[in-house]
């Protein structure tokens, strides 16, 4: 009553309080004639702290207090443990954590999943799949339970896929409503089953769940070879809904580890190219030299002179960009620009005389190509 607010609105009135001391008081006493029986929690009696979770939905208790609450009891009732065992034998204190530990995790997801259950009618799609998300980036044992309501699983392992929308592009007058944000996590979550959320007003972040094969750890070249189409539709679609350019980042890893997993992919997005058209969904080993110079003030405005002399044209930033996305293939980069293959030597031997950097060699490829990521992330707009 003291740490939530709406536990104190609920015990303002003589019979609500009496409620809620009722509930405490059973579950310690249960809690000892268990682990005295060395039993786990039983059907009726997680049938009855499932009926809790859904009278707290049925009072107005938010789906945050009824987090937080979880929190908070096994914070109180590990201080009440230790308090109870001073000076008792170090077994008994281990084999009652031991069962906390076990049962705890059981009666919060029937508390929790119950809370759910009866939210269902009240809260949207899009809230609901925004709280999955949360709870499987804190790695909360309430989430599988929440994910079997929306009718989907929980894995071990994901690819967090993060689609920034640049700053600049938000400050315009159209910018997206919660409504509408509302909107594309609900459609989005329906065409493809994967938990998604906003967690700032220009990143969407999505859990696709994979396999947990090497190819698409952290450091995997591209995820796409495995991710396949799915993964290209998944952001096409959030592109296409979003309505503006965005930069794509992803980065792999085990379910408990999520929220480091999505910093990192967060860190790969702020370095990514900005595309109207999902091409280049990056990870790690793909923007490494980025992730770099974005961390070195000295070599940003090395390169940031370079993009500069670059700008003098004419078009060498896009024909830069066709031709390393070419494999530097003359004849392909040509193609993709619509243009003479002559005309495109002319270009490069612009850069060449721009810049005093050779495109074509180990030093250009590292130089330009770098620096050419940063103009199309958006690094100096």
């Amino acid at each position: 009553m003291h740490e939530l607010p709406e536990y104190r609105k609920e015990a303002a009135g003589p019979k609500g309080y009496a409620d809620t001391l009722d509930y405490a008081v059973w579950f310690r006493r249960r809690t000892i004639e268990l682990v005295g029986e060395d039993r786990p929690l039983p059907a009726e009696d997680l049938s009855f702290i499932a009926e809790i979770g859904r009278q707290r939905a049925r009072h107005g208790f938010s789906p945050d207090t009824a987090q937080r609450v979880l929190t908070l009891h096994a914070n109180l009732m590990l201080r009440e443990i230790y308090d109870a065992v001073e000076g008792h034998e170090v077994q008994d204190l281990l084999h009652l954590l031991n069962w906390i530990g076990a049962q705890g995790a059981r009666g919060s997801d029937a508390y929790f999943s119950a809370f759910m259950d009866e939210q269902r009618l009240r809260l949207t799609v899009a809230t609901r799949v925004c709280m999955l998300t949360r709870l499987l980036l804190a790695a909360d044992t309430s989430a599988p339970g929440l994910a079997h309501s929306l009718g989907i699983e929980a894995y071990e392992h994901y690819l967090v896929v993060i689609v920034r929308v640049p700053g600049q592009l938000l400050r315009r007058a159209d910018a997206m409503s919660d409504i509408t944000r509302d909107d594309l996590v609900a459609n989005v979550f329906k065409t493809h089953q994967v938990p998604l959320c906003w967690q700032q007003a220009d990143e969407l972040l999505a859990l696709v769940p994979h396999d947990g094969t090497a190819s698409l750890s952290p450091l995997s070249l591209s995820p796409m070879a495995s991710a396949g189409d799915r993964l290209m539709s998944l952001v096409s679609e959030i592109v296409e809904r979003v309505g503006r350019p965005c930069a794509v980042g992803t980065a792999a890893g085990p379910s408990g580890t999520l929220a480091e997993t999505a910093d990192l992919a967060r860190r790969v997005a702020h370095v990514a190219p900005v595309e109207a058209t999902p091409r280049t969904l990056s990870g790690v080993a793909d923007v490494f030299a980025e992730l770099g110079a974005a961390h070195l003030p000295e070599v940003d405005r090395w390169l940031r002179e370079i993009a500069r002399r670059l700008a003098g044209g004419p078009d060498l930033i896009p024909t830069l960009d066709a031709y390393y996305r070419a494999d530097m293939n003359r004849l392909a980069a040509a193609a993709a620009l619509h243009i003479h293959p002559r005309t495109l030597d002319y270009r490069l031997q612009r850069v060449r005389d721009l810049t005093m950097v050779n495109p074509g060699s180990v030093r250009g490829v590292r130089v330009l190509s770098t620096t050419i990521a940063r103009v199309l992330a958006g690094a100096w707009s």
